[in-house]
């Protein structure tokens, strides 16, 4: 990935509010002149035709999100993206985690749903990883190009790109 390209994380490309919400964004950033890579921890699913031809895509080939940090630590190291984004809760937390195993310096964000009801685990994780994400943002309530303008500000990309 050259330098000026941007990652996104998704548990899945499945006809879910996640996936559909991964596929707006990553179009919202490509019309914005953005290069960027979709990231998912099995490759397929529905929405991958849905992606734009020049947006690239990553098959880390793992079964679950949750076991993909390390490998998407390794892709963040090697690859150094200008910005990490986690689409959907799980990937979001996921995200955080392998830019701090990566120790790049990488900003990561995160597109998620306000959690209905988190155990234990996620909530002391959201805790200990949110305070390091550039930002936060609810999918649920902010349009996809909203929230590319919203992450580009927080990863400093200049005005020609919001």
């Amino acid at each position: 990935m050259p330098p000026s390209r941007l990652a996104l994380f998704v548990s899945a490309l499945d006809d879910t509010p996640s996936g559909r919400a991964a596929v707006a964004l990553a179009d919202a950033l490509r019309r914005r002149g953005c290069a960027l890579d979709v990231v998912a921890p099995m490759g397929g699913g529905p929405l991958r035709a849905a992606l734009h031809p020049g947006i690239g895509q990553i098959d880390l080939a793992k079964r679950h999100t949750a076991g993909s940090v390390l490998a998407l630590a390794r892709i963040v190291a090697e690859r150094r993206p200008v910005g990490l984004i986690g689409v959907g809760t799980d990937a979001g937390l996921v995200a955080l985690g392998a830019v701090r195993l990566a120790r790049q310096g990488t900003p990561a964000a995160v597109l998620e749903e306000p959690p209905s009801s988190d155990g234990v685990l996620r909530r002391t994780l959201r805790g200990w990883l949110h305070p390091g994400a550039a930002a936060v943002v609810s999918g649920s309530t902010t349009d996809p190009e909203a929230a590319a303008r919203l992450f580009l500000t927080a990863f400093g990309f200049p005005d020609d790109h919001r």
